[in-house]
């Protein structure tokens, strides 16, 4: 028996080991990456329904703020408009904060079947060009 019949069918066994390690990797970082892109997709519409509630504006004195029953209804149809669920908040008369939650399936499901996403966003009223108009 020489050298080269002891060495016989290691790289088998190396690659019996190593291939299932290295596509419960590649299983895991595709799951994680999907999960991130869903966390993504939840704070891009919780961002967008506060944006919608800043078009609200209550104008009747001469300090604007924000009407918070027209704007939360603003933020809820926009809520509505792309099938999602989510809380609006106000904080003050110039802050709103909605927080999105959102499903999706995942793809392979090692890290579960369905991704469940909190989002949340927040968005000032701003008045003015030359002022933020962040302070009342």
């Amino acid at each position: 028996m020489n050298s080269h019949d002891r060495d016989r069918g290691s790289v088998s066994v190396l690659v019996a080991v190593l291939l299932p390690a290295l596509l419960l990797l590649l299983a895991l970082v595709v799951d994680g990456a999907d999960r991130m892109r869903a966390l993504a997709r939840a704070d891009a519409v919780a961002a967008e329904a506060a944006r919608a509630a800043l078009t609200a504006l209550d104008t009747r004195t001469p300090q604007i703020t924000l009407d918070t029953a027209p704007a939360r209804s603003a933020a809820q149809d926009a809520l509505t408009a792309t099938g999602h669920r989510g809380e609006v908040a106000f904080d003050g008369q110039r802050t709103v904060r909605v927080t999105v939650a959102h499903t999706e399936p995942a793809p392979i499901g090692l890290l579960g079947p369905v991704h469940h996403v909190t989002g949340r966003a927040e968005a000032q009223l701003g008045v003015g060009t030359s002022n933020p108009g962040l302070a009342p």
